[in-house]
């Protein structure tokens, strides 16, 4: 419940003290991640099955933390800084996201072997959004290591590459992290 209220909270926040408000912002992989982290944690609430979709859950965790990663290493001089939108979605939700994932025993299925790799489905689909419609819609690229016009065609080819393994190495370790064995079921 406290992910989902800092979330409507940064985003109300967001709202009210911005010039270009929320909605833009939600072209963004961090404001995708956490409306998907709070849609996925509001779900959890009224479904008691919600929990149990490990798989779900990782990649909801592994996004907004990789989102927290990603801005509090690359991108805070590029933005407002640590504004209280910006801490909620950026520090405070992962860390509740990693929480949740570390010590509240939900969830009891194990991560399959290859649910990591599905878990790049989607910052793959986002890259591949932001190159080919983003980076031309009129306003400055939501990411410039993903902005060819800033840093290079090879540049963002070294640096999607290198955010893929990030992804999936996170997600392997999020998933052993958790102390659950990884398994080689299809289901």
């Amino acid at each position: 419940m406290t992910l989902v209220l800092a979330v409507l909270l940064a985003l109300v926040l967001v709202e009210l003290s911005s010039r270009s408000g929320v909605l833009w912002r939600l072209v963004t992989f961090t404001y995708q991640a956490n409306v998907l982290a709070a849609a996925y944690y509001a779900w959890t609430l009224v479904s008691p099955r919600a929990d149990a979709r490990t798989g779900l859950r990782g990649a909801v965790v592994l996004y907004v933390v990789v989102a927290g990663v990603i801005w509090n290493l690359f991108l805070t001089e590029r933005s407002m800084g640590y504004t209280p939108a910006n801490v909620l979605l950026h520090v405070v939700v992962p860390l509740l996201a990693i929480t949740d994932w570390l010590l509240i025993g939900r969830g009891e299925g194990a991560v399959r072997w290859w649910q990591p790799f599905a878990w790049l489905v989607y910052p793959a689909a986002y890259a591949g959004l932001a190159l080919v419609v983003l980076n031309h819609a009129g306003r400055r690229a939501p990411y410039y290591f993903l902005d060819p016009g800033s840093v290079g065609i090879a540049a963002v080819a070294a640096n999607t590459s290198i955010l893929a393994l990030g992804f999936l190495g996170l997600g392997y370790l999020l998933a052993m992290a958790r102390g659950r064995r990884l398994t080689r079921s299809w289901r």
